[in-house]
């Protein structure tokens, strides 16, 4: 690397947050090439399957997951929240790792007019008139989203309260800063919170691995306990990567879409604007800081 450093002008510039580089172009002032590759990350929202809400196993706390799921405007979220820096994500494993199969096809995706016939279906519907469902029993519907006190997350929020509302879902947000809510949700404490977890190495085995039960409380947020599930991950993680293996994932990501524990929103984008006079430049998804 050259000494421009000294003279404010740096080799290179890496950006992972949203906002950072929402028109790449702005940054382009003398000749510097973009870079960008998808980072081995994914972020997600999970629910809490022992919450007496949202959790348990029943076609209808499914459906209600289901049809959560299905109004969450994940396109919109990635335009709105990350600049459009992200692709929306349709299985656990991102793009860059080992598992990631790119002729998988998600079962389900936004899809605010099937959600509402799930809820219909399932009996969550507005008995008092006032613009939001109920339980199939008749008793109060709230869903209560964990969230930080960031600008961030106020945005997040308000996304999730449009999308929610047209839904005929109500929706509030506990807020609190992120080491307390990371603890409450190993507790067990948390209805709903969003996340993402990234990887240091090619392969992308462990994406999975946050749904198998011997992680509740700790990696398995949803703690999810599914014993399927759970013989399947162990097959998986015995099997090289190849075509029997990406056929075992398939019917993970199946499974994970049917019992819907997460809602899976995007893979963000890793950008690096080098200069022109840094030769053999190769980004490396697994580094956050390019340069070194």
């Amino acid at each position: 690397l050259s000494l421009a450093y000294l003279r404010l002008q740096p080799d290179c510039f890496s950006a992972f947050d949203e906002g950072l580089l929402a028109d790449p172009a702005d940054r382009i002032y003398h000749g510097e090439m973009l870079h960008r590759d998808i980072q081995p990350s994914i972020s997600f929202f999970s629910f809490n399957l022992n919450h007496p809400l949202v959790g348990g196993y029943s076609p209808e706390k499914i459906g209600l997951r289901r049809a959560i799921s299905m109004g969450y405007d994940r396109n919109a979220a990635v335009r709105q929240l990350r600049d459009g820096q992200g692709i929306p994500a349709n299985q656990p494993v991102p793009p860059p790792l080992f598992g990631h199969d790119p002729g998988y096809v998600a079962p389900y995706g936004y899809d605010p007019a099937a959600a509402r016939a799930l809820l219909d279906k399932f009996g969550y519907k507005d008995r008092d008139g006032d613009g939001y469902r109920e339980l199939p029993d008749g008793k109060p519907l709230t869903l209560v989203l964990a969230s930080t006190t960031t600008a961030a997350a106020r945005a997040s929020d308000e996304l999730w309260k449009r999308n929610m509302d047209a839904l005929g879902l109500r929706i509030t947000f506990l807020k609190n800063k992120w080491p307390e809510l990371n603890r409450m949700s190993e507790a067990g404490q948390l209805m709903m919170w969003g996340l993402a977890w990234s990887s240091s190495i090619p392969e992308g085995i462990d994406f999975y691995s946050y749904f198998a039960s011997g992680n509740i409380g700790t990696s398995n947020d949803a703690r999810m306990r599914l014993p399927d599930y759970d013989a399947l991950y162990e097959k998986a993680r015995n099997v090289p990567h190849g075509p029997q293996r990406t056929a075992l994932f398939a019917r993970l990501n199946d499974m994970i879409f049917s019992y819907a524990p997460w809602i899976l929103t995007d893979y963000p984008y890793q950008n690096a604007l080098v200069q022109p006079w840094v030769g053999g430049f190769k980004q490396n998804p697994f580094k956050d800081q390019q340069w070194q």
